[in-house]
């Protein structure tokens, strides 16, 4: 029985660990996504809102979604953001990594997005960027790919105050190459 046990155990570790990606990490082009907004629209790298944009992601669980609320505030205020043209900030809801059911969590993204139309947060039902980017479940992750969608920032964690202004550098950087 117990090597029975061993052996169930080991072809799940090994079956998770090989649907993990490699963790991406700066330099890397990111593999692409799909994921789903409240209302059901679709989006990808080629999604014509993000084609060709600098993108940041924010992207968090509900027991964190107040972790990095500065640097959504950051992001929204800064004026030199080409938002029109050069850059677009997505948040990313990981559903599936919380205790709160989905229904509830679609109607607070759905209320967000009342508030401010032009925001676009994603739903996450499945680990798919966790799992594509190697990103950190719990926590609050950040990552901004360029034009090209290689990875030219990335944080897990709460951002110091010093990281947001490295990070909106960086943005402004890439969004007129």
């Amino acid at each position: 029985m117990k090597k029975i046990f061993l052996a169930v155990l080991m072809i799940l570790l090994f079956g998770v660990s090989g649907a993990m990606a490699a963790e991406l990490k700066v330099g890397d082009k990111a593999p692409d996504f799909s994921l789903s907004d409240s209302l059901g629209k679709v989006f990808n790298f080629n999604t014509p809102v993000l084609k060709d944009k600098v993108i940041s992601f924010l992207y968090t669980d509900y027991s964190n979604k107040d972790l990095n609320v500065h640097v959504e505030d950051a992001l929204r205020t800064e004026p030199g953001l080409d938002r029109e043209h050069g850059y677009k900030g997505l948040g990313v809801v990981n559903m599936k990594g919380s205790w709160v059911p989905n229904a509830v969590l679609k109607m607070g993204i759905e209320s967000k997005q009342k508030k401010n139309p032009q925001a676009i947060i994603l739903m996450d039902t499945d680990y798919t960027l966790l799992n594509l980017w190697g990103l950190q479940n719990k926590n609050s992750n950040m990552i901004v790919l360029d034009k090209n969608r290689i990875c030219r920032y990335i944080y897990k964690g709460k951002l110091p105050s010093e990281e947001v202004s490295k990070l909106i550098k960086i943005i402004k950087e890439y969004q007129s190459k």
